[in-house]
């Protein structure tokens, strides 16, 4: 027979685990992602070549975060092909440092392509100038 501090004890542990989970998610991944626009911003996207020119297709995602927090680039030229989904607010594409590397303010539903140099190896940080936060990296290798 079990001790009452036993039985108490392991119900203690039952509640702490539940809990835990609850707050969690449950093992993540299961497809909800794009429930909430897409991708994590933790992703990284290596480009795609066409024509010679580096090419990656960036989200501005419903949750304020663009669909890629890395984006993996050679020196050359780099074209980035943003959209922005229904529902979502307004959001721009923005690399201070590379000429070029700017999209217009895109609205929902709506997207634009721009293509820039970046010559040398380095970490460019990407924003959106509507929402605080909303970043990723242009890497060069």
């Amino acid at each position: 027979m079990t001790s009452r501090s036993a039985r108490n004890g392991l119900v203690a542990l039952v509640a702490a685990v539940t809990l835990f989970t609850a707050l969690t998610g449950c093992g993540g991944g299961g497809g909800d992602d794009m429930a909430h626009g897409g991708p994590s911003a933790t992703a990284t996207l290596t480009a795609t070549v066409s024509d010679g020119v580096q090419v990656f297709d960036v989200v501005g995602q419903v949750n304020q975060t663009f669909s890629a927090g890395e984006l993996i680039a050679h020196p050359g030229t780099i074209r980035v092909n943003f959209s922005v989904p229904k529902g979502s607010a307004p959001h721009n594409f923005v690399i201070d440092t590379l000429p070029g590397a700017t999209t217009r303010i895109v609205a929902a539903g709506q997207s634009q392509s721009v293509t820039f140099t970046a010559s040398k190896p380095g970490r460019y940080p990407v924003v959106c100038t509507l929402h605080k936060g909303m970043t990723a990296t242009l890497v060069i290798l």
